[in-house]
């Protein structure tokens, strides 16, 4: 960006910090890092309260803004074994890879789809953690943070942390621990009504009898075949069925291979890192213009809908690259280099700030 449009970008960051809803637990006791031309330029900052924080933002308003996992007594200290470790909040966060400047945004709902996965089936059932000590955070670009708040999690160390997120992306399952075989040969397995993977595999069995039984196998295609087999499954008993058994669990592989959440940060780096910096949620990610939303329902969020700063005014931009059709709340785009449009502010932003476009 040359430094006119910087200084635009800032006006229009500026002027939202001043209303948003900056509320950040444990304001005092977290580390802050900023950045304009790298996400984190400069670290070790601290601030006593949030409207402070506020202040900083709108008179100084970077770019990228993070905040510490973690708590100290002297957040501000250096080294960082002079900041007083006290505990760090449990965070994961779930992107999307794909090729392209912006080939991962066709696939945001599937990260969402995983992050909702996280949330329900792990956190709140096999962690037992409550909604109230839980944040979901669209991460403002290409995923979502949730962010575990819960005591229980404050203090566990770096490995503890590696094992849970081990749990969460399936490391080391293997489904067919879940069968045996009885001295009259049935195959025993899972209950739908069982907690953790093996409860997960069992009602996923039972979600998928449901809506593609053919995948499974041609034979549920028949309705007593396969409501005899679902009879089994609730029974722990998976032998009511007239398949093979020994193919029956192989087959089992493609739905066991869904279980896991795999859009997790695969190095576990930021869960594993007890000094790690996370966006402050509600703050902009200055690669796009969209807010770091702090989200109340999942099943709900749109991003270019939620996490956009709402204008009603109109900028005009010139393309400097082919940019291809993306899918909005509307199809935009897609457009050819050299090309000039009016766009929204928000869209002109974007854009402006993917590097694709100028003002002009």
């Amino acid at each position: 960006m040359i430094a006119s449009e910087r200084q635009f970008v800032i006006k229009v960051f500026s002027s939202y910090y001043e209303n948003a809803p900056i509320d950040i637990p444990g304001v005092e006791k977290r580390e802050f890092g900023i950045g304009n031309i790298k996400k984190i330029d400069a670290r070790h900052l601290s601030f006593g309260s949030n409207s402070e924080f506020r202040r900083y933002l709108c008179n100084n308003t970077p770019m990228f803004v993070s905040h510490s996992t973690a708590y100290y007594d002297f957040p501000a200290a250096t080294p960082i074994q002079k900041k007083q470790w006290k505990g760090a909040d449990l965070v994961f966060d779930l992107d999307i890879h794909a090729e392209g400047k912006y080939g991962a945004y066709p696939k945001l709902d599937e990260v969402k789809e995983e992050a909702k996965r996280l949330l329900n089936d792990f956190i709140l059932g096999d962690f037992g953690v409550s909604m109230s000590d839980v944040a979901a955070v669209f991460s403002g670009n290409r995923g979502y943070h949730i962010h575990v708040r819960d005591r229980a999690f404050l203090t566990l160390g770096g490995e503890e942390r590696r094992e849970l997120v081990d749990y969460v992306m399936g490391q080391g399952l293997n489904y067919l621990d879940f069968f045996a075989f009885d001295d009259k040969k049935r195959l025993l397995g899972p209950r739908p009504d069982e907690g953790g993977y093996r409860g997960r595999l069992a009602r996923a069995t039972l979600e998928v009898l449901a809506k593609n039984p053919a995948s499974l196998s041609r034979k549920f295609t028949n309705e007593k075949d396969r409501e005899f087999f679902i009879s089994g499954i609730n029974e722990g008993n998976w032998s009511k069925t007239t398949l093979n058994l020994k193919d029956l669990q192989e087959r089992l592989g493609t739905v066991a291979k869904n279980l896991p959440v795999s859009a997790i940060d695969t190095d576990a780096g930021v869960t594993q890192d007890l000094s790690k910096l996370i966006r402050v949620p509600n703050t902009i990610h200055g690669e796009t213009g969209l807010v770091a939303r702090a989200i109340s329902n999942l099943d709900t969020f749109n991003p270019w809908r939620d996490a956009t700063i709402k204008s009603s005014e109109m900028m005009k931009v010139r393309f400097l690259e082919d940019t291809p059709a993306i899918e909005m709340e509307e199809t935009v785009g897609p457009f050819k280099k050299g090309e000039e449009k009016d766009l929204s502010r928000q869209l002109g932003v974007f854009f402006v700030l993917k590097g694709s476009a100028t003002i002009s």
